[in-house]
């Protein structure tokens, strides 16, 4: 203790000393996610270029003194910037806490979940296939910021980097965007939540890779910046993350750096069966089992319906989100592979910032109920049991909402 104390102290004397070189400690960019309990706890990431720890000031809304928390200090792939992270823990919930990643730096704050829903909502942004072009990235979030979600989540495909070190700068700029523009006008910052899709990984799909092997060291060569940048949903790429006890995202890897059958679809099984009582349980992945645009026959497409969508009717799910198609798209309630009122609505289809493509036609397609060629994302609200969401395009357009009859019984 005496020698951090003392480290701390000489620190301080330097920074005073030259001031102009503390200012190259404020970070190139910011990411906030979780890793547990949203409701008590707060994952943050800022990168800079110090291989040296650093601190995190943090205090409660409303409260004088800040707290300093040191940051582990981990690889930035194929950079020498480094990734400074704090998992912050024992918050209390529905409370705003503020931080600032450089001491007298920039004021920003991040709010904990709600304990249960029973007084509340809860609003959260989703989507997928974020960045085509970084202009369009930035559009689509300054509506989602403008709508103040609790956080967002966004179904694979981020950067586009596919896994390569000749596409940083794809990854500098979806994280200055998200630094930027993911921010709402009174600095809070936006947790965002992410999953693996094609444009992810070495070659889009593990069975591309001559010698795959289904272990940590393969996935993190195959998704480099994925498993380097993002803490969820981490290793082995699927996961789930659990508010209290009322709401269960679960992450899905559709064949990009894990297969769907075997492992993960057994794992599944489990984290429903062990959530049986959660009111709601949302699974977001990339590859869709319901295509608005691409074929529906197609291998990992038939994979997900015939893996995953019966452990989704079996196991209450009413909504599960889908991406990779870049248009938007809601099915009819599907059960048993067919337009059932008791069964699972899919919305996508991962048009956040790229460009759209032509769609099936709507009527022609069984369980498209809308499909449209846009940018757009969906802001989901949950309340109590109840869930509704409208879908809203890059010039903040609403496109589509559920219930469309406002008098109708929520789902």
């Amino acid at each position: 203790m005496k020698i951090k104390t003392t480290y701390h102290l000489l620190l301080i004397g330097f920074i005073f000393a030259i001031p102009e070189l503390f200012a190259q400690n404020s970070p190139h960019a910011f990411y906030l996610t979780w890793t547990e309990d949203p409701t008590s706890s707060m994952d943050v990431d800022w990168h800079t270029d110090s291989s040296e720890p650093l601190n995190l000031y943090l205090r409660r809304k409303g409260t004088a003194d800040w707290r300093s928390l040191v940051s582990a200090v981990l690889p930035y792939p194929f950079s020498e910037r480094h990734v400074h992270r704090v998992a912050v823990r024992g918050l209390r919930p529905d409370t705003a806490y503020e931080l600032r990643f450089v001491e007298n730096g920039t004021v920003y704050y991040f709010k904990t979940m709600p304990e249960d829903l029973n007084k509340g909502s809860l609003k959260i942004a989703i989507g997928g296939d974020s960045m085509h072009q970084k202009e369009w990235f930035e559009k689509t979030n300054g509506v989602v910021a403008s709508y103040e979600p609790d956080f967002i989540i966004i179904g694979g495909d981020m950067a586009y980097e596919n896994g390569s070190a000749d596409n940083i700068q794809r990854i500098y700029d979806w994280f200055d965007a998200y630094a930027t523009t993911l921010v709402t006008d009174d600095n809070r910052i936006l947790p965002c939540i992410v999953a693996a899709g094609n444009h992810e990984v070495v070659g889009g799909y593990y069975r591309n890779q001559d010698g795959y092997k289904q272990n940590d060291d393969f996935r993190r060569r195959l998704a480099p910046y994925f498993y380097g940048l993002f803490s969820f949903p981490g290793q082995p790429g699927y996961n789930v993350l659990d508010f209290g006890k009322y709401l269960s995202l679960i992450i899905l890897d559709s064949e990009h750096s894990n297969p769907i059958k075997g492992d993960q679809t057994k794992w599944l099984n489990k984290t429903f069966k062990d959530r049986k009582d959660v009111l709601h349980k949302i699974p977001i992945y990339h590859v869709p089992g319901f295509p608005s645009v691409r074929n529906y026959d197609d291998m990992v497409q038939t994979l997900v319906r015939e893996e995953w969508t019966p452990l989704f009717e079996k196991n209450g799910v009413k909504i599960a989100f889908e991406n990779h198609d870049h248009a938007y798209k809601r099915t009819y309630p599907i059960k048993d592979m067919a337009i059932d009122q008791s069964g699972v609505i899919y919305v996508g289809d991962g048009s956040w910032g790229v460009g759209p493509r032509d769609i099936h036609d709507v009527e022609e397609t069984w369980y498209l109920k809308k499909a449209q060629s846009v940018r757009a994302f969906t802001l989901l609200t949950l309340e109590g049991s109840h869930f509704s969401f409208i879908s809203i395009d890059e010039d903040g357009n609403i496109i589509d909402s559920f219930p469309e009859n406002p008098l109708a019984p929520l789902q």
